[in-house]
C-alpha cells in the first residue's frame, strides 16, 4: 500500500508543494537580482522575480482581487490604497463579482499570534484594534492564544483544545495566522486532522511558511538569551521553538505533511518601503538587507508565501506593524512614534471578501487536498 507521502505529489496540491526545493532555490536566485535593482533606487521587487516564484509554486494570483477589495473600503480612509498595498507589475484586474453585504457577519474569524506573542501580556497583543473594531460590527472573534515560546507541535495540541471547545457554528471559521502562528495551525492539520475541519480557510499574514534566515543563524543565541530567562508574561521554552522556523525544517515539513493542508491557504505578504521599518525591525531588516532589501525585518518576501496558495498581495509594512500599532498599543513609547496608518481592520475585511469568492466558488475552487486552482 502506497504511504500518504508517495500519493501526496500525484495530488494537486501536491504538484505545487514537490516543487517547493526548487523553488527556495529560484527564490534565493531572483533574490539577488531583486537586490541589485532595489539598490538602484527600486522600492519593489521585480515583476520577473514574483511571476517566477509564482509560477513556481502553484500559487494563484488574486491581487486584482484583493485590491479592490480593499480600496473599495478605503475610500472613506486617510491611507492612499498604493500606498498601503504595492502595486507590483503582473497584477491584473478581477471580474466583477457580487459581495454579500452581511459578509462579516456570515463567517467566524480566528486569530493566532506568532513566536513570542504573549510575552507582553495584554500590554501588547497581535490583532488587538483589529478585534476591538471587528467586535463592536457583531462579528464573532476568537483569540486563539498559544505559547510565545511554545513548538509548533505544543501548540497544535493548545490549539485542538480551542477547536473542540468552540461552540457549535455553521458559518464558516476563517483563521488569520501572523509569523509563526502559520507552522503552528498547520501542525494543527497534520496531527489533529478532525479537529482542523472546524477551520474553512487560512490567512497568513507575514507567515513563516518557508523559515527564516534568521532563525537559522540565531538559534544559539536565542537559546541563550531568550527561550528559558524569565520575560514578563510568557513561560519559559525550550528552545526546540525557533527550530520550527528553520528553513530546512519548514522544507521538510511541506515534503512531509503537506497534503494535510485541505483547505484554501491565502497569503498576504509584508514587505515594507525603507522609510516604513519601525525602529523595532530596524536592526533585522538592515541585516536581511545585506542579503535582499525586500524583507519585513523578519522573513524576506518569497519566505512568506505559502505554496499551492492564493497571493492576496504585498502590504506596505513591516512584520510586527502589520499586526500591531506601537503609537496607539505600546504605554510610554506609543506616544513618541508617529501613527503609521495601517488600515489592519480593512486589510482582514477585504481578506474575508476575497476567502468568500474562493469558498463560494467563484474564481477560484476549494477541492479535497488542498488549495488548489480550476
Amino acid at each position: 500500500m502506497s504511504s500518504a507521502r508517495d500519493e501526496w505529489p500525484r495530488s494537486g496540491v501536491g504538484r505545487g508543494l514537490a516543487m517547493v526545493a526548487r523553488a527556495a532555490v529560484v527564490a534565493s536566485t531572483l533574490a539577488l537580482t531583486a537586490c541589485a535593482t532595489a539598490r538602484d533606487g527600486a522600492s519593489e521587487a521585480n515583476a520577473p522575480a514574483v511571476e517566477a516564484l509564482i509560477q513556481a509554486t502553484g500559487v494563484r494570483d488574486v491581487r486584482g482581487a484583493y485590491r479592490e477589495a480593499l480600496c473599495r473600503r478605503l475610500r472613506d480612509d486617510a491611507a492612499a490604497c498604493d500606498d498601503v498595498l504595492l502595486r507590483l507589475p503582473g497584477e491584473e484586474l478581477p471580474p466583477a463579482v457580487s459581495t454579500p453585504t452581511d459578509l462579516a457577519q456570515r463567517y467566524r474569524l480566528a486569530f493566532v499570534p506568532g513566536l513570542l506573542a504573549d510575552c507582553a501580556g495584554p500590554l501588547s497583543r497581535p490583532f488587538a484594534s483589529v478585534e476591538d473594531d471587528l467586535s463592536k460590527t457583531g462579528v464573532d472573534v476568537r483569540y486563539l492564544s498559544v505559547a510565545g515560546r511554545g513548538t509548533s507541535a505544543a501548540n497544535a495540541e493548545q490549539l485542538a483544545q480551542w477547536m473542540g471547545e468552540l461552540p457549535g457554528d455553521a458559518r464558516p471559521l476563517i483563521a488569520f495566522v501572523h509569523s509563526k502562528g502559520l507552522p503552528d495551525v498547520l501542525e494543527l492539520f497534520a496531527s489533529h486532522p478532525e479537529k482542523a475541519k472546524r477551520i474553512a480557510a487560512i490567512v497568513s499574514i507575514a507567515g513563516a511558511s518557508q523559515g527564516s534566515l534568521l532563525a537559522d543563524g540565531l538559534q544559539a543565541e536565542y537559546r541563550r538569551l531568550l527561550s528559558s530567562n524569565r520575560l514578563l508574561a510568557c513561560k519559559p521554552g525550550s528552545g526546540n521553538e525557533l527550530e520550527d522556523l528553520r528553513r530546512d525544517v519548514r522544507l521538510d515539513w511541506w515534503r512531509q505533511h503537506g497534503a494535510s493542508v485541505s483547505v484554501p491557504v491565502f497569503s498576504l505578504v509584508t514587505m515594507p518601503r525603507p522609510e516604513r521599518v519601525t525602529p523595532f525591525m530596524a536592526a533585522t531588516y538592515r541585516k536581511l538587507a545585506s542579503i535582499d532589501p525586500h524583507n519585513d525585518g523578519m522573513l524576506f518576501w518569497h519566505e512568506q508565501i505559502v505554496p499551492g496558495s492564493h497571493l492576496l498581495g504585498f502590504v506596505n509594512a513591516d512584520h510586527w506593524a502589520v499586526v500591531q500599532s506601537a503609537s496607539r498599543d505600546l504605554p510610554i513609547v506609543g506616544v513618541l512614534l508617529p501613527d503609521d496608518h495601517i488600515p489592519r481592520t480593512l486589510l482582514v475585511l477585504a481578506a474575508v471578501e476575497v476567502v468568500d469568492i474562493t469558498l463560494r466558488g467563484i474564481g477560484t475552487i476549494r477541492r479535497e487536498g488542498g488549495p488548489q486552482t480550476p
